[in-house]
């Protein structure tokens, strides 16, 4: 097997398919569940908790508790369903426990990516800081309801079908969303 066969083989494999693999003892199998769904999974808990890092702690968790609780899924085939449960039961727990709305120290959309050079003036990253505060104060405001594809949309830039696919809606309840969360 060559390996263009191998890696398309990895990307036809079904969700259902990685999990009993995974159940059987094949971690790659868990990690291609993870390396499939982590985009989405931060995108969820950045969405919610509006802080980088956290939201990436939520995340991890969420991929330890379906490695500790895979054998409990009942239907294989609705993994990442069910992955998005447990991110959001993460991100409510962490929300609560911590007390902070998702607008409280928001980290910027590309914070990991950005590294603002070190002559920059003292008036632009005060600029940059206010235009960040402005997003963040403007999310907050949208439901999270509209906040979850908005994130996906205009961070992860996702198309719509990608986001029906993963948000497990129609095209159009995506359209409807994001419509909805623009004009609020």
């Amino acid at each position: 097997m060559t390996t263009d066969q191998s890696m398309t083989e990895t990307e036809y494999t079904t969700d259902a398919e990685l999990v009993s693999r995974t159940l059987s003892g094949d971690r790659d199998a868990f990690n291609r569940i993870v390396s499939r769904y982590q985009i989405l999974i931060c995108s969820l808990a950045y969405s919610r908790i509006g802080h980088l890092g956290q939201s990436e702690d939520v995340a991890q968790e969420t991929f330890i508790t379906a490695w500790e609780h895979l054998r409990l899924l009942r239907q294989p085939d609705k993994l990442r369903a069910w992955l998005c449960g447990i991110v959001r039961n993460r991100a409510k727990k962490c929300l609560r426990y911590e007390t902070r709305r998702p607008v409280h120290e928001a980290d910027s959309l590309e914070a990991m990516e950005h590294v603002p050079a070190p002559e920059a003036l003292p008036s632009e990253e005060a600029v940059s800081q206010e235009e960040e505060a402005i997003l963040w104060r403007a999310l907050g405001r949208v439901p999270e309801l509209y906040r979850e594809p908005l994130i996906l949309f205009y961070r992860e830039h996702k198309s719509i079908e990608n986001m029906a696919v993963e948000l497990d809606l129609s095209e159009d309840a995506v359209k409807q969303r994001l419509s909805r969360g623009t004009s609020r």
